[in-house]
């Protein structure tokens, strides 16, 4: 694409607002997730990136405040602060702590940035290959949140189950929340944080993906599914969507780490034009062995608290729910 300027952005469109969050460890892999937004953006569109950091060097926050450009701003905002400020203030109703609201962050991006009232949340472990204006500008169609099926969820008989205990539905409506599409204006206007903040603290299921479970329990009725090319999920195998708008590398083989998993070599394509592949390259060269046995340790113990959950958890959403709990948003 060509290189946009500051007169020739089409200031009557709304700003793409996009949010991530990284600390230290992860600062590089967010690189390249902005350069790659910013190398597929339409540069006669605003954007506007806000980094979540916690605990991230001056060095890592110049660099990625240093990908800014004429239609887009790499905004950083210390998360911690902006957690102080809504967890002390003086109406605040949520009944959340610190620990609680840097846990759920992005739960509460509706209030801790009230002046915003649409916005995307993307993981850090993203590459994107298309515009995610077209994402920003997707109808909701009434709805609260926009995300994509999680097609991890149904080739693991342990997470078919865990779905319907937990849930008590099939994984057909369970969705990822590594990419959102979040109106947050209305998310206000019902009180959602409230809703969540009493639920989480009068009932606490045992949960295997903790605010993306939340997520799926609170907005199963009030969620849009939306194309699976805008959450690409790389732990699914097979590349079965033609053109991704959003490649997504859940789980456990991280392409920084495993050069050679399924679509790693976009993201390496994306990494060489970040201003971190030298960091990138040394990192991948120091991965020790050791921790590939790791990641699979870590696949098996997921499966585990899957079954441990089907066997034995109680409360969950499911029982919740049957026992005349409000567990879905009240509109």
């Amino acid at each position: 694409m060509s290189e946009p300027n500051a007169t020739s952005v089409n200031h009557t469109q709304p700003t793409v607002t996009v949010f991530f969050a990284a600390d230290e460890t992860y600062a590089p892999y967010l690189s390249v997730a902005i350069t790659s937004l910013l190398a597929n953006s339409n540069p006669l569109r605003r954007y506007h990136i806000i980094v979540l950091e916690r605990g991230m060097s001056h060095e890592h926050q110049h660099q990625l405040a240093g990908l800014s450009q004429p239609n887009a701003t790499v905004e950083m905002c210390h998360i911690s602060d902006k957690i102080n400020d809504l967890v002390n203030s003086d109406n605040n109703m949520l009944v959340a702590d610190y620990k609680t609201t840097t846990l759920y962050f992005r739960l509460f991006i509706p209030e801790l940035f009230p002046d915003i009232d649409r916005a995307i949340y993307l993981d850090t472990d993203t590459v994107i290959t298309d515009d995610v204006a077209q994402l920003f500008d997707t109808d909701l169609q009434g709805n609260l949140m926009g995300a994509v099926h999680d097609q991890t969820m149904d080739v693991q008989e342990a997470l078919i189950r865990y779905c319907q205990a937990e849930h008590g539905f099939d994984t057909r409506g369970y969705i990822n929340s590594g990419v959102l599409l979040m109106d947050c204006e209305r998310l206000r206007e019902i009180n959602f944080v409230q809703q969540f903040t009493e639920l989480l603290n009068t009932y606490h299921p045992e949960l295997a993906a903790v605010d993306q479970d939340y997520i799926n329990a609170m907005l199963h009725d009030s969620l849009l599914l939306l194309d699976p090319r805008f959450n690409v999920l790389s732990a699914n195998g097979p590349d079965d969507v033609a053109d991704p708008c959003i490649i997504h590398f859940n789980l456990f083989n991280k392409p920084w780490n495993y050069p050679d998993a399924l679509r790693a070599d976009i993201w390496w394509k994306y990494a060489a034009q970040s201003p971190n592949y030298e960091e990138l390259l040394l990192r991948l060269q120091n991965f020790p062995p050791i921790n590939r046995e790791l990641d699979e340790l870590k696949k098996g113990r997921l499966m585990n608290q899957a079954w441990a959950i089907v066997d034995h958890a109680d409360p969950t959403f499911a029982s919740l729910i049957k026992a005349g709990v409000q567990v879905r948003v009240k509109m």
